[in-house]
């Protein structure tokens, strides 16, 4: 069963929807194909063409694109904007349903209007010179996401529940394994990604360093400390201090 099977009445799948519906005649938007490499170049590529060319593992290609996209939402608004969503709309809703797994308590209408929100503001800021933008936007949508779940399951049960018990987080995805990390304050927002790109979304070490602007070497130092202190964290034994971890070398392993 898929895990987006639940999401086709949602906001995203509407905004979905309105994408095909709006961008099914090719000549209203299209983006130049030299922006997806030499073999598109020549000829513009239609939204509805574009969209599965984008959903792939960050690289140059899908780089150029989205910045284009990005740049075109912010500055135009209007059909840029349902472009942006339409195209993401795969991504977006596999962040909506995992959540919606794994957080009891909201109610699957509202986390995707919460992955909406998040992405269409993250879009508007998100550094389009870095590479890694759409991963980028995965992680920081995915952070809102799970920030939203949070104060929801941690919001005062009313007195009319009294009885009822916050239903207790989650901690067997990986995903919100480091959601809950980052949450305790164990490792940084930088760290998720970098420990999220490279062990969940197959981004090669050198990728993640570009998209967090630093060398191979310094994410790779930096990956296995955050990794000793998150360990550490899902197995409750004592957080090594920063200072402690400089020779770390603990490989991440999260149960499914």
């Amino acid at each position: 069963m898929s895990v987006t099977k639940n999401y086709e009445s949602t906001v995203i799948a509407l905004a979905e929807e309105s994408f095909l519906t709006r961008f099914s005649d090719t000549s209203v938007l299209s983006i130049p194909g030299q922006l997806f490499g030499a073999e598109w170049a020549g000829r513009n590529i239609p939204l509805v063409e574009a969209k599965p060319l984008l959903m792939g593992p960050a690289s140059q290609a899908s780089d150029r694109v989205w910045a284009h996209v990005a740049g075109n939402a912010r500055e135009l608004g209007g059909d840029w904007s349902l472009a942006a969503v339409g195209m993401a709309a795969p991504m977006l809703k596999r962040t909506a349903a995992i959540a919606c797994a794994k957080f009891d308590g909201m109610r699957q209408d509202d986390l995707a209007a919460e992955v909406v929100a998040a992405f269409l503001a993250y879009l508007a800021v998100i550094d389009l010179e870095r590479t890694g933008i759409l991963v980028r936007m995965r992680w920081a949508v995915w952070r809102a996401t799970v920030k939203a779940a949070m104060t929801n399951a941690e919001a005062p049960v009313p007195n009319s529940m009294i009885g009822s018990m916050p239903p207790v987080m989650p901690c067997a995805h990986p995903d919100v394994a480091l959601a809950r990390a980052e949450h305790a304050g164990v490792i940084t927002s930088a760290e998720a990604d970098l420990i999220g790109m490279t062990r969940l979304d197959e981004v090669s070490l050198s990728e993640a360093a570009e998209c967090l602007g630093i060398s191979a070497n310094a994410a790779k130092i930096r990956r296995q400390k955050a990794e000793a202190r998150l360990v550490a964290f899902l197995t409750d034994q004592p957080i090594p201090a920063r200072k402690d971890l400089k020779h770390a070398r603990t490989r991440f392993v999260v149960a499914a």
